[in-house]
């Protein structure tokens, strides 16, 4: 048995591509042989044992694949088709009107993403995993079943920001000016323009020596990066940041030397930053909105307005209130006991056992055995009743299959059975039927005229363009004549 993970793409430094490889290393610890596959890998991600998904291998039925939904993406439906035990881990999709004022084709990806949630993917899935209480309760609106939800928050690593931060920009941060943060992908959902709104008054009227940082990577091809820009020139605001592509040393450095970590976002499924900010002491100031409330769990400060005015007073009364900033970090560090890697490690674990216990390996051999008894008991009955069976052994294992709503074409061709069994086999298997006396006298003509192989690809080619095949939601894996 091995455990693989896969999810579209494996971003540097995101949520979800942290979270693949940090559960990749909790995997290992419990000496379960695991690999991460994606259709893309990002170029600075060095993990080992992470491949594109080309290079996947053929899953067995006793195997796991823990699928990382986040976007629309084609492998959104391959994954479905695999014919194993498989999970789920829901990290919530945006809201694809965000992206409208952006990039049409992110508003595309999400569009699907989300339509792909309501429907293909649902019940494809032996069991979900929801990394907060807000992506369970958007799941069961698209009508999954709450009963096969977990909630298991991603797993963050904290060890890694013990790391020595970058002493340049700590020194550069350090010169005596109020650092206002935000960290995360520059995207319309996370809402900069209304923390640019914010410190613009904040800077004017309330203290002229600060400065906003907003760390994150943006969309190239993107409108919404470039409207920040002409945003900040329109109101005429100084000493707004964006740093663009830095190291991680620097993104720590940033965290050392913030003063209030701002967030106005509007939808997140979790938002790792929050904890990250956390762990550095931040005071952290956030929007009433999607999962932020739920992740601060009653640390730091939730606002419900975004008024300039109003957030500037909290602001300021953050900075300058040492009683309030010693009130808010001590909250904040009792919060993130609740997500200590070792406590979510051993969630992610205990659930891993259950799930094995409650969906125990099917392993073809044992599969076949079970109906080979059933086969056997019931051939010897026929026999002492003076009949024979209809169909064959061969045909049974393959009805057994056709009950998963799954056929592996490349098994059956490699199966070796005779050419009637062949042809028994892929008739009960495509059309849940026996097939008629004329049948087996036109496809053994064909065997004979054409050969083995062409009387196999004549036949399987007319069963897979079936309309009968189709209308019985008989799926198709692994067909090498295709």
């Amino acid at each position: 048995m091995k455990i693989y993970q896969v999810v579209a793409s494996l971003n540097f430094g995101d949520a979800i591509g942290n979270d693949v490889v940090a559960k990749k290393h909790v995997i290992e610890d419990m000496g379960i042989e695991t690999e991460i596959y994606a259709a893309g890998i990002a170029a600075k991600v060095t993990e080992p044992g992470a491949y594109l998904l080309d290079n996947m291998p053929k899953v067995n039925e006793d195997d796991i694949v823990i699928y990382h939904m986040g976007n629309g993406s084609p492998v959104n439906h391959m994954v479905t088709e695999l014919n194993c035990r498989k999970i789920m881990v829901y990290h919530n999709i945006t809201p694809y009107e965000f992206f409208g004022i952006d990039n049409i084709s992110s508003s595309e990806n999400c569009r699907i993403g989300l339509e792909d949630m309501k429907g293909h993917m649902k019940g494809k899935f032996d069991s979900y995993i929801a990394d907060s209480e807000f992506n369970k309760s958007d799941m069961i609106k698209m009508g999954y079943n709450e009963s096969r939800i977990d909630v298991i928050p991603v797993i963050v690593p904290f060890d890694d920001y013990k790391q020595e931060p970058d002493p340049d920009m700590v020194q550069k941060l350090s010169d005596g000016i109020t650092n206002i943060i935000f960290v995360g992908r520059i995207a319309p959902n996370k809402k900069q323009e209304d923390i640019i709104r914010a410190f613009a008054y904040y800077k004017e009227n309330v203290n002229p020596s600060s400065r906003l940082i907003l760390v994150g990577s943006h969309d190239v091809n993107g409108m919404y990066y470039p409207d920040l820009v002409s945003y900040i020139d329109e109101i005429g605001v100084s000493d707004v940041i964006f740093p663009g592509h830095i190291t991680f040393a620097e993104i720590l450095a940033i965290y050392k030397t913030a003063h209030v970590f701002l967030c106005m976002s509007e939808h997140e499924g979790f938002c790792v930053p929050l904890l990250e900010a956390m762990t550095f002491d931040v005071p952290v100031i956030a929007y009433n909105a999607c999962a932020v409330p739920e992740t601060i769990g009653g640390a730091g400060v939730v606002v419900d307005s975004k008024d300039p005015v109003f957030l500037s007073k909290v602001i300021d009364e953050v900075v300058n209130n040492r009683e309030m900033r010693s009130m808010i970090t001590e909250a904040q560090r009792r919060r993130l006991e609740d997500f200590r890697y070792e406590k979510i490690k051993d969630d992610f674990q205990k659930y891993l056992r259950k799930f094995m216990e409650d969906f125990p390996p099917r392993s073809e051999g044992k599969g076949k055995d079970s109906y080979d008894k059933i086969y056997d008991i019931t051939e010897n009955n026929m026999k002492n009743a003076g009949k024979d069976m209809e169909f064959s052994r061969n045909a049974l294992h393959s009805y057994a299959e056709r009950l998963s709503e799954t056929t592996d074409i490349t098994a059956l061709v490699n199966s070796g059975c005779s050419v009637r069994e062949f042809i028994e086999t892929a008739f009960i298997t495509f059309f849940g039927i026996l097939p008629s006396d004329n049948d087996y006298e036109f496809w053994e003509n064909e065997e004979k005229t054409g050969g083995r192989t062409a009387f196999m690809e004549k036949l399987i080619t007319y069963a897979c363009s079936s309309q009968d095949r189709i209308n019985r939601g008989i799926r198709i894996k692994y067909n090498p004549f295709a």
